[in-house]
């Protein structure tokens, strides 16, 4: 076997994708837009968006008027009003950089390289950029690496790093080259910094779209939960009653003795039919139940043994809850699935309407009255709009039990509250 019929070493390999992501990133700050998926330092309102615009051109004619007048008219290198529409091109660079900030830096890069050879030249030597051009292009490089994905940051800093290079050997001023080393210092820090700051603002993005998943699951899961309730309950209490019916009419003639031939065929219509109803029911009923809940729906209903592992499941997948659970004593199966689906809800409004917001549960008893509280505070989520149906099921859970429900807001938050007497309707 020849060298060439060898396979590239892993280093070689790692550096020829370097190699291909470095050159990737330069093409796209060189000649390509920016892409639409590329992070952005600010939000795309059209009102803030027109006025930083308005701020950078404000800047932008401040620092070139000073510039001309200062600077180039008093040194007698021009006339200022001439070196002002000298200037005018970074002003147009700031002017595009909070919409196009790639299209800015290139025009930036552009008029640093061409103005030395159109604007005379200082009496002392200078560093690579005088003061007044550090003025235009510090925002521009920082915006830039800031709203670019991080291989083009990196490609930012190094092409600006290169022009640099070549102002210190081309340009028809004289032209310090010990401060080539300090300029290049002071991107690297622009640099960091914006990359920085879009790091932290990809992170921001992240956060709200994964807080977005999490109270849109949430909100599915309390609506499927809710399916599941009322298919069980729709079982427990239609299809019981219809099961009676259909017995009770088939077995008549043999509990009755004797009966007209038109009532037994009357009797034997209506078994049919309460037959098809509970065919019919089985069916509506096998499409509430989610499709992974048929196990579960034969187990206990459950009741206030229950809520710590509803509320230690809450918190593992990540809501902030803190909970004190204290019925003092037992308490009657149908009262404790009510303060079950009570506490189950007043969860899922939390996650839908208050993402992220810390959540207080509390169950205790009052002489023979079961205090139920669920209170949380303003949410730093998005409202999840619901179908409104959550408080009125509680609300008719409360009423059964002869109970009352409070929902209101509390400052910035909400607070359920609910009062069941254990001992049945007064």
């Amino acid at each position: 076997m020849t060298t060439d019929d060898r396979a590239p070493s892993p280093a070689a390999k790692v550096g020829e994708r370097i190699l291909r992501v470095a050159g990737r990133a330069v093409a796209a700050v060189i000649w390509q837009g920016p892409r639409s998926d590329a992070r952005w330092p600010y939000p795309r309102g059209r009102r803030l968006t027109r006025w930083l615009t308005v701020l950078f051109v404000v800047y932008g004619l401040i620092v070139a008027g000073a510039a001309a007048g200062a600077v180039f008219n008093d040194d007698a290198r021009m006339v200022g009003g001439l070196a002002f529409l000298m200037l005018l091109p970074f002003v147009a660079a700031l002017w595009l950089v909070n919409r196009r900030p790639l299209d800015a830096w290139r025009l930036m890069a552009a008029w640093v390289l061409v103005l030395p050879f159109l604007v005379g030249p200082p009496v002392p030597s200078v560093p690579v950029l005088e003061v007044w051009e550090w003025l235009f292009v510090v925002p521009v490089v920082l915006l830039a690496a800031w709203a670019g994905p991080a291989g083009v940051s990196l490609a930012v800093g190094g092409l600006t790093v290169a022009l640099l290079g070549v102002l210190t050997l081309v340009s028809p001023w004289p032209v310090e080259a010990s401060y080539l080393w300090g300029s290049v210092l002071v991107v690297a820090v622009v640099v960091a910094v914006g990359m920085a700051f879009g790091a932290r603002w990809d992170a921001r993005r992240a956060l709200e779209a994964e807080r977005i998943r999490v109270a849109e699951a949430q909100a599915e899961r309390g609506a499927l939960a809710e399916r599941a309730r009322i298919a069980r309950e729709m079982h427990d209490v239609v299809a019981h009653h219809m099961s009676m019916i259909a017995v009770r009419c088939e077995t008549a003639p043999y509990r009755l003795g004797e009966l007209p031939e038109n009532a037994r065929a009357e009797l034997a219509e209506v078994a049919a039919a309460a037959r098809e109803a509970l065919g019919d029911l089985q069916n509506l009923l096998g499409v509430l139940r989610s499709s992974n809940a048929d196990g579960a729906e034969r187990a206990p209903q459950p009741g206030t043994d229950q809520l710590e592992t509803l509320l230690s499941d809450a918190r593992a997948a990540g809501a902030d809850v803190s909970w004190e659970i204290d019925p003092g004593g037992p308490v009657p199966a149908p009262l404790g699935l009510t303060v079950y689906r009570i506490v189950q809800q007043g969860l899922a409004n939390a996650a839908q309407h208050a993402a992220g917001a810390p959540v207080r549960v509390r169950v205790a008893r009052s002489a023979d009255v079961l205090v139920v509280v669920v209170e949380n505070d303003a949410g730093t989520g998005p409202d999840v709009p619901g179908g409104g149906q959550g408080l009125r099921g509680m609300r008719e859970r409360v009423e059964v039990h002869g109970g009352t429900l409070h929902a209101e807001q509390v400052d910035a938050g909400f607070r359920l509250r609910a009062e069941l007497p254990i001992g049945g309707r007064p």
